[in-house]
């Protein structure tokens, strides 16, 4: 084993996005599709995790680093929209 290996990864898909952002985009993509989509673009409004009482205090930036884990392996994942994409596409087939 590679000593150097060691430690604490994060694999993540390549790119950001909020929750907004997650949202907006996959109703956009719905609508792209041909699907009746009852939300209008501008409607859809970002809230702040601040907008929530919790228990838990909630990081003000909460991304993973996958660079560590590219270096090390020389693996890039795929930006988040395309596996975003690939599974709404099975979920509006399927219906």
């Amino acid at each position: 084993a590679n000593a150097g290996l060691c430690g604490t990864y994060h694999a993540t898909a390549a790119g950001q996005t909020s929750w907004h952002g997650y949202a907006c985009h996959a109703i956009e993509f719905a609508r792209r599709a041909g699907k009746s989509v009852k939300v209008a673009p501008d409607a859809i409004e970002a809230v702040p995790s601040s907008a929530f009482i919790t228990a838990a205090k909630r990081p003000h930036n909460s991304r993973l680093d996958s660079r560590k884990f590219s270096a090390a392996f020389g693996l890039s994942l795929p930006r988040w929209e395309l596996g975003v994409e690939r599974m709404l596409a099975e979920l509006l087939d399927a219906n």
